[in-house]
């Protein structure tokens, strides 16, 4: 988890947990959430978000039904030219002026009914625009789910009480705000490797979660970047330093030196970076 530059390691040792001056419940719980971007974890309302869409979807759908059968009234008897509100209703379909006129009854009708749609079709819009955001944030990762859940339920007691105590049980309806990150090897690292890295937390002494570890992020991205130029770099040379201990060997045994590295390369670079397979074929046959 990360924030100005840090990421959480909460993994959670043994030890009580420390008196705070701070209230237990809401602020403490905000303080959690704004000292680090990654428990930055929410409801989504998935299922509230979808009816509220469905409900708005069949109030404009009532207003199109609306406004087709006020159409199709408008379009009966076209062929009695000689009706004056008959003829009316032909101009405020053609021209702006008829159609704004306050004084002809149906094109009233027209645009009361137009400030409806207008109206809803805003809002269903910004609705649809907004779930569409919602839906492309990422799901928080199950290692800071976890960590997130052990916190907010510590010692049995959760931050939150009543209702809200059951708030976070959904996973599929939790989102993280923060930016996953999705390099692998940085995740391999975290994973496996945070208590390397891991601070224990000297700027919140009194936060009540003293058995909460930090490690700057810069430490993860530092160590991913010299395990990567290692990798490449022992690669390259390695393949330069075999193939000239091979060089008077059999062609059969350079050739297969050249595929064993070209193939040992191509996995590296899927392995522990986030190529996608284009610029893996691009990288190999380079």
């Amino acid at each position: 988890m990360s924030s100005s530059g840090q990421d959480v390691d909460l993994e959670l040792e043994s030890r009580p947990r420390r008196q705070s001056t701070r209230l237990q419940g809401y602020p403490s719980f905000a303080h959690f959430i704004s000292r680090d971007g990654d428990a930055a974890i929410y409801r989504k309302f998935s299922h509230l978000s979808a009816r509220s869409l469905l409900y708005l979807q069949s109030e404009l759908h009532e207003l199109e039904e609306r406004l087709q059968l006020l159409d199709a009234e408008d379009g009966k008897d076209l062929e009695n030219e000689e009706d004056l509100d008959n003829q009316q209703v032909q101009k405020a379909a053609r021209n702006w002026d008829y159609y704004s006129d306050q004084t002809n009854g149906r094109a009233c009708q027209h645009r009361a009914l137009q400030k409806e749609i207008k109206a809803k079709i805003k809002e269903y819009h910004e609705a649809i625009l907004l779930e569409s955001q919602i839906l492309a944030l990422s799901s928080p990762s199950s290692r800071t789910l976890h960590a997130f859940r052990k916190w907010f339920g510590l010692n049995a007691v959760p931050v939150l009480w009543g209702r809200d105590e059951r708030l976070f049980d959904d996973e599929r309806d939790l989102v993280a705000l923060a930016p996953v990150d999705s390099d692998r090897l940085n995740l391999f690292l975290k994973t496996y490797f945070g208590w390397f890295f891991k601070q224990r937390d000297e700027e919140h002494p009194g936060s009540g979660d003293s058995r909460l570890f930090y490690y700057p992020q810069r430490r993860i991205h530092t160590a991913g970047a010299v395990i990567s130029i290692i990798f490449s770099a022992v690669l390259l040379i390695g393949a330069i330093l075999c193939l000239l201990l091979v060089a008077g060997k059999s062609m059969h045994l350079r050739v297969g030196m050249i595929v064993l590295f070209t193939c040992l390369f191509a996995l590296v670079v899927g392995l522990v970076t986030n190529a996608r397979r284009a610029e893996i074929f691009g990288a190999t046959a380079a």
